[in-house]
């Protein structure tokens, strides 16, 4: 279990070291029935409770201890644990947390969560990470909405308190696709139409790929003996109408806070024989000197946000066998494998991810 580090906080294992500021935030009334647990009444409850927790709880459970960089002080408790709803599910996990009296307001729960969320999706992989809290506590409820989970709704009576009541309380998720939306949109990355570009930076980025070829990815981005001011009108047309044998598609430059483009994406808005068995609905590609740094995922991520907004609400997403950077991308946004079909001794991976 590796050290989590965030602006102001370690997310650490705990050790008995910890015991006596663990045993101190337990007893306070204020928190463990906010939490589903009853306080600690003695030194001993913590030590084995904080025994259990250092031992790795269940199995499927991990426990970090919230410390205060400088101070080295507890701040409180962070952990992934399975969800309850989704037990048989390895790629969901929930998400847990409290923080001491002394250190409420500060924003530290926020942090620590978005810390865990970049640890769960990017090095764990998940799939889906999930958090709930009572009805009545909209401490908690501020701190998942700040973190850009989505409200999947109320269920009464759904969760149970120490004392043998059964309380209402909100549930949220996040998907990895959403997961890499949001983190796209907070580092100013975005979608644009090529005829907010620029002719001279479409021909820079056409230039970088070494002009049209099998290797210049999307396709719909190549000048195929066009002029540019052509193929701008093409692909506008495209939008609407497509000749025979294609689909409508739309497609988008990939650009950075600063209008620099990336890479590039296109989304076709139905699916014909073909792109049902090999091409699916999205084909993209980041421009050579920018590969290596991760962020196709959030390009695709983006896309997939258009992709909803056309309401396609579950999307094919496909790659060469061997492509295993593309591969990795379309996992990280959550890309189920269907299968792998062949076809002229190529073998393509058919993904699905809903959106």
């Amino acid at each position: 279990m590796e050290t989590l580090t965030t602006s102001r906080l370690l997310l650490r294992p705990w050790t008995m070291d910890d015991l006596e500021s663990f045993y101190r935030a337990c007893a306070d009334p204020a928190i463990g029935p906010a939490a589903g647990w009853k306080p600690h009444e003695s030194l001993e409850e913590s030590r084995e409770i904080l025994g259990k927790w250092i031992a790795g709880g269940e199995g499927t459970e991990t426990f970090y201890a919230m410390e205060e960089k400088g101070t080295g002080a507890l701040v409180g408790a962070i952990g992934l644990h399975q969800d309850t709803a989704r037990r048989k599910d390895p790629a969901c996990k929930m998400v847990g947390y409290w923080v001491g009296r002394d250190f409420w307001g500060r924003g530290y729960a926020t942090e620590a969560v978005n810390g865990l969320m970049d640890y769960a999706f990017q090095r764990m992989k998940i799939k889906l990470l999930t958090v709930d809290h009572y009805t009545d506590n909209p401490g908690s409820r501020r701190v998942i909405e700040k973190c850009g989970f989505r409200y999947e709704g109320t269920l009464r009576r759904s969760l149970p308190g120490y004392d043998g009541s059964y309380r209402d309380a909100c549930f949220y998720a996040m998907s990895a696709a959403e997961y890499r939306l949001l983190r796209a949109k907070e580092a100013g990355l975005s979608l644009a139409l090529p005829e907010t570009v620029g002719k001279e930076a479409f021909l820079a980025f056409h230039k970088e790929w070494g002009g049209d070829g099998p290797h210049f990815n999307p396709a719909a981005m190549e000048l195929k003996g066009r002029s540019y001011e052509q193929w701008l009108r093409d692909t506008a047309t495209m939008r609407s109408h497509a000749p025979e044998g294609l689909v409508e598609s739309t497609a988008w430059f990939f650009v950075d806070r600063a209008g620099r483009i990336l890479g590039a994406i296109d989304l076709r808005h139905r699916l014909n024989d073909h792109l049902m068995r090999f091409g699916g609905h999205i084909g993209y590609g980041i421009r050579p000197s920018c590969r290596g740094k991760g962020l196709a995922p959030y390009m695709l991520a983006l896309c997939l946000e258009k992709a909803k907004e056309m309401g396609i609400g579950r999307a094919l997403v496909t790659c060469d066998d061997g492509n295993l950077a593309s591969a990795g991308t379309i996992e990280a946004c959550g890309g189920e494998l269907e299968n792998t079909v062949e076809e002229n001794g190529r073998l393509t991976r058919r993904y699905w991810i809903n959106i």
